[in-house]
Formats: C-alpha cells, structure tokens, sequence
C-alpha cells in the first residue's frame, strides 16, 4: 500500500513539473512572438523596451499582470501596446516565464 502511494505522490509530482515546464516554454514563445521586438531578454531582442532579464527581480506577479494589461496606467506615454486581449492562458504562461527572469 505504501509503495503505490509514494508511486503515485511521485507520479503527480512529475506530471506537475512536466505541466509548470510546458506552460513555461509556451510563455518563452509568446514573449518571442510578441515582446521580443521590444524588449531585450539574456542579450536578444529589441531596445524599444526596457530589458527584461531579471523582471522578476523588481517586480511581483500582479504588478507584471497589471502592466500587460494596461501598460499606458503606469506610463501614459509609453508605446507598449496592452496584451488584455491574449486568451487567459496565454496570458498566464507569459506572466509565468516572465516570473522565471530572475
């Protein structure tokens, strides 16, 4: 009895990390598609933005979410364009990868 709970503890924990990675990656791409052209990550992208490669460092998860959605509340003047209209997941798996730039 205790091996098939520890089999299936290890077996959730691995289907959950498999999950957190491929949201991860599906955020990379995201940025790629949508915010690299701007916004420079590890020394690639753009220097429209400001650099992103330790965002994660100086800014919590709902202050990233606030500024995708509504990035002119902040800044009236920036060009940043406002990402509310990604689908929800989408949106999540940015906010995600962005969390890993520490």
């Amino acid at each position: 009895m205790k091996r098939t709970i520890v089999g299936a503890v290890a077996f959730i924990f691995v289907a959950m990390m498999t999950v957190v990675a491929q949201a991860e990656v599906k955020g990379e791409q995201i940025f790629k598609q949508k915010c690299a052209m701007c916004h420079v990550v590890n020394g690639k992208g753009g220097k429209i933005g400001p650099e992103l490669t330790k965002i994660a460092s100086s800014m919590k998860e709902k202050n990233i979410r606030m500024q995708l959605e509504n990035p002119k509340k902040r800044n009236p003047s920036t060009p940043m364009p406002s990402f509310n209209t990604l689908p929800k997941a989408d949106l999540d798996a940015l906010i995600g990868y962005l969390k890993t730039l520490k």
